[in-house]
């Protein structure tokens, strides 16, 4: 009878233990959430400089900046106006390198703000004081960072604080993607990548580029150790693309949907308490249902990746960065696709914020 005693006491801790358990969990979770609700993504959300419950949206075109056509028939069609335009800008020696003060002037003329992706392509450079090609890429951001590319930078630095209004600078992103030579496949390390931002930044600070908004956009996870700091960070940004088929063995999973690809590396950005983009998104049209894509992208930046403040479209109807496919990103081309997203924005989540750039100034 004792013993029988003992072991329903025993039973009976065992239970109140695990209570306690589950509701310390429980209150954890409770508590990570209230503070993600009331602080962290206030915080974003004001550093953005965007409602604490909308998003605002951002398009690549290939045409952009030079013709807003085709742009303003995209917005027609989905019914939503853009608000960040994005171009990419390589670095090197002849003109269409230098920063382009007439090209910003024509975005901001036409209602957006710039967002210039910077690529550190350091085979545009013809000095003789440089490594020759290929070596001059062989561990290329320890060059940015010891001041090599100075004369390059000042010159960019200056013309940019000349220009004077606020827009994105996504500086050498994507910096484990073994397609650019400042990632690790020529040799490059954390430690060259932190100090080359470090590097870059200091002289854009000491040069008076307060317009500057730095956006560090890492590729896949496990990336956090190329995080230059808070700092000198202002966004932080992922790129996500559904490739279907196309890059995939045969006997390899292939349509995947943007909930998978997302949720792995915003886990990760999640941490830092910056204002979060989705700075290139695209899906093929090789292995599934775009139009359900997209609809399900959108809806899910709305209720559960609630800390993405800015979504840009990839939308390139002709990209052959893969190597041998020709890949149609555009959502434009696309009746079924557009459609789709045309409903999913008449939820009015996703927001255009009229002279944005000048909300970025205050």
């Amino acid at each position: 009878m004792k013993r029988g005693r003992v072991f329903l006491l025993a039973v009976g801790y065992g239970a109140l233990l695990a209570l306690l358990f589950v509701g310390i969990k429980r209150f954890e979770r409770f508590a990570a959430d209230a503070w993600y609700q009331m602080v962290t993504r206030r915080m974003a959300a004001t550093q953005a400089h965007v409602p604490i419950q909308r998003c605002i949206l951002g398009v690549y075109k290939p045409e952009l900046p030079y013709s807003f056509r085709l742009l303003t028939q995209l917005e027609d069609t989905v019914g939503q106006r853009f608000t960040i335009v994005s171009f990419y800008q390589a670095w090197g020696d002849d003109p269409e390198h230098a920063f382009q003060p007439a090209l910003m002037d024509n975005i901001i003329k036409h209602g957006y703000t710039p967002m210039i992706t910077w690529e550190p392509w350091v085979s545009g450079f013809e000095s003789d004081s440089l490594p020759p090609m290929p070596e001059r890429e062989w561990r290329c951001m320890r060059d940015i960072g010891d001041g090599r590319y100075d004369d390059y930078l000042v010159a960019w630095a200056k013309a940019a604080v000349a220009w004077g209004r606020p827009f994105f600078l996504r500086f050498a992103h994507e910096m484990t993607n073994p397609q650019y030579p400042w990632s690790p496949v020529n040799g490059n390390t954390p430690s060259d990548y932190k100090n080359a931002w470090w590097h870059v930044w200091a002289l854009f600070k000491h040069l008076g580029a307060e317009n500057v908004i730095w956006v560090w956009c890492p590729y896949g996870t496990e990336t956090k150790k190329y995080y230059p700091g808070d700092k000198y960070v202002d966004w932080t940004a992922m790129d996500v693309f559904n490739y279907g088929e196309i890059l995939f063995g045969e006997n390899e999973r292939r349509w995947m949907s943007f909930d998978e690809l997302a949720s792995p590396l915003y886990a990760e950005l999640e941490s830092i308490r910056k204002p979060l983009m989705i700075a290139e998104v695209g899906c093929s049209d090789i292995g599934g249902s775009r139009e359900v894509w997209y609809r399900e992208m959108l809806t899910q930046v709305m209720t559960k990746f609630t800390r993405v403040k800015a979504l840009v479209f990839f939308e390139n109807p002709s990209d052959r960065t893969s190597g041998i496919w020709n890949i149609d990103w555009s959502v434009g081309a696309s009746p079924e696709v557009t459609a789709e997203v045309r409903s999913v924005l008449e939820q009015n989540y996703f927001v255009h914020i009229p002279d944005y750039e000048r909300k970025l100034a205050r």
